[in-house]
């Protein structure tokens, strides 16, 4: 029994103690960062940053008053160019000048700034300055409104604007047309000249182009035993087309032509009906602009055809005693000369 009392006492009563293991200190440590962009677009920016930080506590500095930890201002200071500046709360202070490309601003401005906060935690990256304070955001206190304010002062009728210039309008013209041409017959004899002379001739264009016009021709031949006299005229309608300083009138033209032989100078005695004639006339020219008014210079061509009403239509023959002929008229002829026109601008 003696034995037993020292074992008894050296048999452990309780079990040992059981030790808790020490806590890891590389627990991340939450920060309160604040964040102050300028030249960029917040939102992207911010949530870029807490997705890659998201133990820490982002914020504006306006949504805040409590200091922040750290205070991060990130600056564009051209299309490629931006400045981030770390400030933390002992006082310490980086600055870093990094590209931005076109497109990716937010990458770029994230992974720039979240390494260099973990090159300033790890410590690997000296400051720049010391005793930098962060910078404070305060809030500006509304102004009290004054008990009795003043009325605020009526508004002011817009003064009223000058009225715009009219748009240049459009005018019918009228155009005195001085012109002289040969004409050549096309029937038998083959290429004989028919008659030269010239005339004038009023046309009238309205501003979409449509013309009417009236013509008056005074034409002959002289030969050495017998001389022709011819008068013709005519009404027409067609166009006038214009493209800046080219115009080009198309008209239609029918026409009555009294005709007279003479000898000697004195008419012949003979039982004659006036000539019906038709004739298209084209006359492309350029256009001078003198003020309101323009003048048009250019080629004229007609073709046309005409006959006597003398037991049927027929063109007319004059031959000379032994049968040489001497003067036709009807038939196909082509005038060739040249056309002035003096354009008087009227006011719709």
């Amino acid at each position: 029994m003696l034995l037993l009392i020292p074992l008894l006492a050296l048999t452990p009563t309780d079990p040992p103690p059981v030790t808790q293991p020490p806590q890891s200190e590389s627990q991340p440590q939450s920060l309160k960062i604040q964040v102050a962009l300028i030249g960029f677009a917040d939102d992207s920016i911010l949530s870029a940053l807490r997705l890659r930080l998201p133990t820490h506590a982002i914020s504006r500095p306006a949504e805040t008053a409590a200091p922040p930890d750290l205070y991060l201002r990130i600056e564009r200071s051209d299309d490629t160019t931006a400045i981030l500046k770390v400030i933390t709360a002992d006082g310490r202070a980086y600055d870093r000048r990094f590209a931005v490309e076109l497109g990716h601003e937010v990458r770029a401005v994230a992974t720039t700034a979240v390494n260099l906060l973990f090159a300033i935690e790890q410590g690997t990256v000296p400051p720049d300055q010391h005793g930098v304070e962060i910078p404070t955001t305060t809030t500006t206190p509304e102004p009290e409104q004054p008990v009795n304010p003043t009325p605020p002062p009526p508004p002011r009728e817009p003064e009223p604007t000058p009225p715009s210039p009219d748009p240049p309008r459009k005018t019918h013209t009228l155009s005195l047309v001085l012109h002289g041409a040969g004409t050549l017959g096309l029937g038998p004899p083959q290429n004989a000249l028919a008659a030269a002379g010239g005339g004038l001739g009023l046309d009238l264009r309205t501003p979409r182009g449509l013309a009417a016009t009236f013509d008056l021709r005074a034409a002959g031949k002289q030969s050495p035993d017998l001389a022709l006299a011819r008068l013709r005229i005519g009404l027409g309608v067609g166009w006038i087309f214009r493209h800046r300083r080219l115009e080009l009138p198309i008209i239609f033209i029918a026409a009555v032509e009294p005709w007279w032989p003479l000898q000697s100078g004195r008419a012949v005695p003979l039982q004659r009906t006036p000539l019906l004639s038709a004739h298209l006339r084209v006359a492309p020219g350029v256009r001078l602009e003198l003020g309101r008014h323009a003048l048009r210079v250019g080629p004229r061509l007609e073709l046309g055809g005409g006959f006597v009403v003398d037991d049927g239509p027929r063109a007319v023959s004059l031959d000379a005693p032994d049968g040489t002929p001497r003067a036709r008229l009807g038939g196909l002829e082509l005038s060739l000369g040249l056309e002035l026109a003096l354009q008087l601008s009227l006011l719709r």
